[in-house]
């Protein structure tokens, strides 16, 4: 399987599925990673790119793609859309990762919306949550109990934001915890990510199934800008 996962900001992508994306590279599955943003206003973009790095490289990623929009100001529209469908003409996900639709957050929010626009012709799309996000109902819940330690150590790559609150190994914990809890799972199951779905395809053996989708053909005239992205691990 190969999954795309997809946040605004260098530490989102850590934050919401973290644990899933450590279990499935671990799995065998290939995991990649697109940032819209290199995190200029929450911190000094270089030292969020060398921790982006060093975060790709505990997940096992296959690659990481760092783009340099303005932080704080992405807008929905054809530039945004196009760069992450090149990634997803690239990869060819099974499954895409993103933001959710009613985060609390302007960038998340606009990120989410492009990509559910970029991945029209896609079969998965789920959308996490960070320990900030608001009026998430979950729909689809994730064992994280034998990765969760290490999604905190995960977290803990980018030390330019230790001082943020949502970025505490509590409120990293604590989140798991509640969905746990939620999930009624009980036994040895005590930490859980969950994810809204936008978009989902199952096989008759109940697993997820990617639609052999022919993607229209652009006319000359009405080609999208080509985007060139720096491929940092």
């Amino acid at each position: 399987m190969e999954i795309l996962a997809i946040g605004a900001h260098p530490d989102d992508v850590e934050l919401g599925t973290g644990g899933l994306l450590i279990k499935a590279a671990r799995r065998g599955h290939g995991v990649h990673i697109y940032t819209a943003t290199r995190g200029s206003a929450g911190g000094d973009p270089m030292a969020r790119v060398i921790e982006a790095q060093k975060s790709a490289k505990l997940i096992g990623a296959k690659n990481l793609w760092l783009d340099d929009l303005p932080d704080t100001r992405l807008r929905e529209g054809i530039d945004l859309i196009s760069r992450i469908e090149s990634r997803i003409d690239m990869i060819h996900p099974d499954l895409i990762l993103t933001h959710h639709v009613r985060d609390v957050h302007h960038d998340h929010r606009t990120l989410a919306l492009a990509t559910i626009e970029a991945a029209r012709y896609e079969s998965n799309i789920l959308a996490y949550e960070i320990p900030l996000t608001r009026d998430f109902e979950p729909r689809t819940l994730f064992d994280i109990s034998d990765t969760i330690d290490d999604k905190v150590e995960l977290v803990n790559t980018f030390a330019s934001q230790r001082e943020k609150i949502y970025t505490r190994a509590s409120a990293i914990r604590g989140l798991a915890e509640f969905r746990a809890l939620q999930s009624r799972f009980h036994g040895s199951v005590t930490h859980v990510e969950a994810y809204d779905v936008a978009k989902l395809c199952l096989s008759s053996e109940f697993v997820l199934k990617r639609v052999p989708y022919q993607k229209p053909q652009v006319q000359k005239n009405q080609e999208a800008p080509r985007v060139e992205l720096q491929t940092l691990v």
